[in-house]
């Protein structure tokens, strides 16, 4: 099963004390199987949302744990999905979703991904599936 990694997801990974922290581990060891696609805007959301809470250190070394990992799959945002993201943005534009969330509809429609593992609802109000 291949499955988008958002941002949301691997914050409660990150954030021992946040409250999804739980669910979010629990779906990764319940599903070995699985693996995960992000963006490097995903990426830069994560190392810098998670330096404010965690330090530097710790997020920097859990985002590198990420580009190691087999689980994994970076893919980089070229200018033909940035465009199809902005397209999605204007089409989304009376929703709150950022730039990062529409490249991420936009490669998981690339790739065949109905659903990402995220708790942003913002992914099932654009039509995708989400978990946990």
């Amino acid at each position: 099963m291949k499955l988008l990694a958002d941002t949301s997801a691997l914050l409660a990974l990150l954030w021992d004390d946040d409250a999804r922290h739980p669910n979010a581990v629990d779906f990764r060891k319940r599903n070995p199987q699985a693996r995960f696609v992000l963006t490097e805007l995903i990426l830069a959301e994560l190392a810098t949302r998670g330096r404010v809470k965690v330090g530097a250190k710790s997020a920097v070394d859990f985002t590198r744990d990420l580009l190691r990992s087999t689980r994994h799959d970076l893919i980089l945002v070229d200018l033909e999905l940035l465009e199809g993201a902005l397209r999605r943005m204007e089409r989304y534009g009376d929703k709150r979703v950022s730039l990062t969330d529409c490249a991420s509809f936009e490669l998981m429609e690339r790739l065949g991904i109905d659903t990402a593992f995220t708790f942003d609802p913002d992914f099932r109000d654009c039509g995708f599936r989400m978990v946990p």
